[in-house]
C-alpha cells in the first residue's frame, strides 16, 4: 500500500522554481549565442559549451512542471537525475565563463581606423556581458536546481519524512 500512496508535492513551489530554471536556462544559451558571434576566433570559443549546457540546464524545469502535474514517482526521481547532471553543466558554464571572461579579446589596434577601434570596443563589452550573464544565470541556476532536488526527494515515497502507515508528514 505504501508503494501506491499518493505522495505529497508541493506543486505551487516546483512549478515557480521549474520556470525560474527555464528563464535561466534561456539567459545562458541567448548569452552562449551572443559569445559565440561577437568573440574572437579562439579555441575554447569554438566548443559552443554555454549553448548546449544551457540546454541541459533548461531539462529540470521541463521536469519539473511536468512532475508538478503528474506526481509520478518515475518522473521525480528522473527529476532528481536531471538534476546532478544539469549540475555538471552549471559547472561547465561557471568554468566556461570564468575562463572567457579576460581571454582573447584584447587586441593591438594601433594601426586601425578610430571606427574600428570603437567597434572592437564595444564589441568586447558585449562579450564581456554576456559572460557575465552567464556566470550569474549559472549560479543562480545552481540554487534553484538544488532546491528542486530537495523537494522532489522530500516528495518520493521512500523519504524518511512520512509516515509509512498514514502516508503524512511527520513531526520529528
Amino acid at each position: 500500500m505504501d508503494r501506491y500512496r499518493y505522495f505529497i508535492f508541493n506543486q505551487r513551489n516546483m512549478v515557480v522554481l521549474g520556470m525560474f530554471q527555464i528563464a535561466l536556462s534561456t539567459v545562458c544559451v541567448v548569452s552562449g549565442f551572443i559569445d559565440g558571434i561577437f568573440r574572437t576566433e579562439s579555441q575554447l570559443g569554438r566548443t559552443r559549451a554555454p549553448i548546449w549546457a544551457g540546454m541541459v540546464m533548461g531539462v529540470p524545469g521541463v521536469l519539473a512542471l511536468f512532475s508538478s502535474q503528474r506526481k509520478n514517482p518515475i518522473l521525480v526521481n528522473v527529476l532528481i537525475g536531471a538534476s546532478i547532471i544539469s549540475c555538471v553543466a552549471i559547472l561547465i558554464v561557471i568554468g566556461y565563463s570564468s575562463f572567457t571572461l579576460n581571454y582573447g579579446e584584447e587586441e593591438e589596434l594601433s594601426s586601425a581606423p578610430v571606427h574600428v577601434i570603437h567597434t572592437r570596443f564595444i564589441l568586447s563589452k558585449v562579450v564581456k556581458g554576456a559572460n557575465i550573464a552567464m556566470l550569474a544565470a549559472s549560479i543562480c541556476s545552481a540554487f534553484v536546481v538544488l532546491a528542486m532536488a530537495y523537494l522532489g526527494c522530500r516528495s518520493l515515497p521512500r523519504c524518511s519524512c512520512y509516515d509509512s502507515v498514514t502516508g503524512m508528514v511527520s513531526e520529528e
